[in-house]
């Protein structure tokens, strides 16, 4: 393994990390650090290792790959002929791919795309843009809100794939190419060799990772990569994987059998079987995820609680059980298994998963019971204290609210708090030696195109505040006038178009002067008219039809008069010049919008970077090491309001 640094050893640990880490010591639960893929955020979580090291030696950190997970799913581009591929994140051909089992981001990166709905908000005519694109609609839509340097590997093969079925011989290639577009995007930021040179290292640790896997004997599966790379990737960081740290993945973690099932992480099946509790559990779940997007239980059919069984080799499916039937509705279709009684405890649901899926001539497979988003927590909570970084995992607020309306019921559930630690991640880099490139999102809200590491420290919530305003102006502007004069104060080089704008809309002006002075006369002639009718008819006389005649026929003049001028081709071409104008404005001003949008993408940043991007871009770890004593850390205990 390459030589890197060591920023953790002997770090100055900030007192509310070093408390959380006695209070797990004290109360003896193992940290527990799950995640779907090795190139975010989850790695970090090896300094608490390090703190463990010097203030709590007992502790026990168990890195887990999160492989009872889904693979995304994207249909197959092109002519393509690999199952796998690497996809960008944008609101419109991978909006709804989830890729989170294999993902990461380029230096400065972001995976969060601009959606179409915030441009729809800053009153954007985006079907007319669309329609009128050269590129074509979804060409438009995809570069308008694409996330800029994000990456994730999509599946196109047929069916839903857990991470744990997928094979580590076909999407090893992509996994290697991911790492290498994420460091060959990021030579466009880091200006200096030695930044450079470091991330070429951090490519090759991957590579040769990879290879190791990829030539033992036998099949095997992106599991098996990844627990290679979390080991050497925990090695890079602490310079050998210490006793303290466990890896492992959640097919063994959630493996479940004759001899696992008592453990706590599957207390939570009981709630949803037990007589004295389903009923109060499965309404409380239902009001939980109402109007959240999450399926009511029932929308998977009669019987369901929210829990998967995972089968290596056969899929995931969800469990509904019915009196003394259970069934299990994996891929290849519905499994059925039946008991002699009613099911009411996780050790009869067992036995009917093992009687489901064991055949005369056949021993059980191994399974795995896996919560579904809102109840993983409860399993993983009731065993071990979840370290999540801040903004991670969206379901969990949704747990508290279970628990808390468990807890109104009359039904306790005890949890293990979660540990929330805190970064900031781009005041850290002020130590940073480096210099950075500003992408060119970057460059329009930045003071300079290239900066070193503590100006960028000392400038970027500057800069978001300023992408921030930004949008709110263009967003309430509706006047071209008014477009063009913030797009030409926020840098935007627009003089020409101005001017053009200017020209033309004078012109057409003039021109339109000219045609509404005509409609004017022929809607006052037409009031004429009408008066002499109302009042010939009130005088019970006859109107005066010389009078009515003339009228008529300047009307029917100045009528022809309006339609030549406006069927002219030069009023023609100005109104078309004109709405041609107004579209290249609508075009800037999506183009300022959407750059502003993906600056807002630092905040996220912030708080979950890639952990690769320390070493990259600092290779003397100073920047990891001051993350590392900034750091914090609170306790949240579940059931609270957050």
């Amino acid at each position: 393994m390459p030589d890197f640094p060591q920023a953790f050893r002997d770090a100055d640990f900030d007192p509310s990390l070093i408390a959380c880490i006695k209070h797990a010591t004290a109360a003896g639960t193992p940290l527990i650090a799950l995640g779907q893929t090795v190139f975010w955020d989850e790695l970090l979580k090896s300094m608490l290792v390090a703190a463990a090291q010097q203030h709590a030696p007992d502790l026990r950190l168990i890195a887990g790959a999160h492989d009872t997970d889904y693979f995304s799913k994207t249909p197959r581009a092109g002519g393509s002929r690999s199952d796998f591929s690497l996809q960008p994140r944008d609101d419109e051909r991978t909006s709804q791919m989830w890729a989170a089992v294999a993902e990461t981001s380029a230096v400065l990166g972001s995976e969060h795309p601009v959606t179409r709905a915030e441009l729809r908000a800053a009153g954007l005519p985006l079907k007319q843009m669309a329609r009128e694109a050269p590129e074509g609609p979804s060409e438009f839509y995809r570069e308008a809100t694409e996330a800029w340097g994000w990456r994730g590997v999509a599946n196109h093969s047929s069916g839903r794939t857990t991470a744990c079925d997928t094979s580590a011989r076909l999407i090893s290639p992509t996994v290697r190419d991911l790492m290498a577009w994420a460091v060959e995007q990021s030579r466009e930021v880091l200006l200096d060799d030695q930044s450079r040179e470091t991330s070429e290292r951090l490519l090759a640790v991957v590579e040769r990772i990879i290879e190791q896997c990829r030539s033992h004997a036998g099949e095997r599966t992106l599991t098996d990569l990844y627990l290679c790379l979390l080991s050497g990737f925990y090695s890079v960081l602490l310079g050998e994987l210490p006793e303290q740290v466990t890896i492992t993945a959640s097919t063994e973690l959630f493996r479940f059998t004759d001899e696992s099932c008592d453990r706590p992480l599957f207390d939570a099946v009981d709630l949803f079987l037990a007589r004295e509790t389903r009923e109060i559990a499965r309404q409380a779940y239902d009001t939980v995820v109402a109007h959240s997007g999450i399926y009511y239980l029932e929308q998977f059919g009669e019987g369901a609680i929210p829990f998967d069984l995972v089968i290596c080799g056969r899929g995931r499916g969800t469990i509904r059980v019915i009196g003394d039937r259970g069934a299990f509705e994996l891929p290849e279709g519905t499994v059925e298994g039946r008991l002699d009684r009613e099911i009411t405890s996780r050790r009869d649901l067992l036995e009917v998963a093992s009687r489901a899926f064991s055949g005369a001539d056949e021993a059980c497979p191994e399974m795995c019971l896996v919560g579904k988003a809102i109840a993983l927590p409860m399993m993983l909570s009731r065993q071990h204290s979840m370290v999540l970084l801040e903004n991670a995992s969206v379901y969990v607020p949704q747990t508290h609210r279970l628990i808390r309306l468990l807890r109104s019921d009359g039904v306790e559930f005890t949890l293990n708090p979660v540990m929330r630690l805190h970064f900031e991640t781009w005041d850290a880099m002020a130590v940073a030696n480096a210099k950075l490139q500003m992408p060119a999102h970057l460059a329009r809200f930045f003071e300079e195109d290239c900066m070193h590491a503590d100006c960028f420290s000392q400038q970027w919530r500057k800069a978001v505040a300023r992408a921030r305003a930004l949008i709110e102006r263009l967003g309430e502007a509706r006047a071209p006038e008014t477009m063009l004069a913030i797009l030409d104060g926020a840098g935007e080089d627009v003089a020409d178009l101005s001017a053009e704008h200017a020209a033309v809309a004078l012109a057409r002006r003039e021109s339109g002067e000219a045609i509404q002075a005509l409609r004017d006369r022929t809607q006052a002639l037409w009031i004429e008219i009408k008066r002499i009718l109302r009042a010939a008819d009130a005088a019970h006389e006859a109107p005066p039809e010389s009078r009515l005649a003339a009228l008529r026929a300047e009307r029917e003049a100045l009528i022809g008069q309006i339609l030549n001028m406006v069927n002219d081709g030069e009023h023609q071409r100005l109104q078309e010049r004109y709405n041609r104008l107004l579209l290249e404005i609508e075009r800037r001003r999506l183009s300022m919008i959407a750059d502003a949008r993906r600056t807002l993408g630092l905040e996220h940043s912030n708080y979950r970077p890639p952990w690769w991007w320390f070493l990259a871009v600092d290779p003397s770890g100073g920047w990891l090491r001051e993350l590392a004593e900034t750091a914090t850390m609170r306790l949240e205990p579940f059931g609270m309001m957050v």
